[in-house]
């Protein structure tokens, strides 16, 4: 019974290979075939099995870390046109729309709140 447990709980290699691009090349334009092609992993397969290790899909996942570093961007005084580029936002309106849907609030009117605090 054991050994059934850890196979199960026990993730692919891909898993941790994947979260490791994500992370280091989130800025740039990433899809599931090119993902798929430097995994060696079918297309569907990483799809599929994406959202059962991430709970969520690549889409997804790749806005959660670009707001989550705009986050840490938004404490700078950059303005949000570069903050929007430098997270891999295609412009400023796109950030703000996406931060708002996510966040609940716009980026300036996070920003503001920070320096009130």
């Amino acid at each position: 019974m054991t050994h059934q447990k850890e196979s199960i709980d026990r993730k692919p290699v891909w898993v941790s290979q994947i979260n490791e691009i994500l992370h280091e090349s989130f800025t740039e334009s990433l899809n599931l075939t090119e993902l798929s092609k430097t995994l060696n992993i079918h297309p569907i397969h990483l799809s599929r099995d994406f959202h059962k290790y991430f709970h969520c899909n690549l889409g997804e996942y790749l806005r959660k870390l670009k707001l989550n570093k705009s986050l840490e961007l938004l404490t700078l005084p950059h303005s949000l046109k570069d903050i929007a580029i430098e997270c891999g936002f295609s412009d400023q309106s796109h950030f703000t729309r996406c931060f708002k849907e996510n966040i609940g609030i716009t980026p300036l009117k996070y920003r503001n709140l920070l320096k009130n605090y």
